[in-house]
């Protein structure tokens, strides 16, 4: 989290890169079922710097960014003895090469437009909460179930 909003990062060639680049928007949820509590927040979503999508791409660890740099996420896998020598080969490249970045690589932040909370009850007397930035500040209203 920042104070630009909610932070994620994606390759602008996956599913998730595409999907955003023809609608920047997003929902984000976070679920607690051992308390029975779940947040949602929706709003745009802004790219930040390059400089700062490569910093985080950076901190990431080795096998994390070697598998960011097959560009395969999300494509069909038919083996899973492949993907162990592909990710094995992209290593040996991250080991070669420690400060490169693929040049999709972007982090992304939720900009939270609403910010919706749920508590649940065992006898389904849920209470809903929601919270919509408005020009004033946040504007609170109570929801049904």
């Amino acid at each position: 989290m920042s104070a630009q909003g909610r932070q994620f990062a994606s390759d602008a060639g996956s599913v998730k890169g595409r999907d955003l680049a023809d609608r920047p928007f997003a929902a984000l949820t976070f679920h607690w079922p051992q308390s029975a509590r779940q947040v949602r927040v929706r709003g745009p979503v802004v790219a930040d710097s390059a400089e700062r999508s490569a910093a985080h791409f950076l901190a990431r660890g080795p096998r994390a960014r070697a598998e960011v740099l097959l560009g395969r996420q999300s494509s069909p896998l038919t083996d899973l003895a492949v993907r162990d020598a592909a990710v094995r080969q992209s290593l040996a490249r991250v080991e070669r090469e420690p400060d490169l970045v693929p040049p999709g690589w972007t982090l992304h932040s939720v900009r939270p437009q609403t910010v919706e909370f749920w508590q649940g009850d065992k006898q389904r007397n849920h209470t809903r909460l929601n919270y919509r930035a408005t020009d004033a500040g946040w504007e609170r209203e109570l929801l049904w179930p």
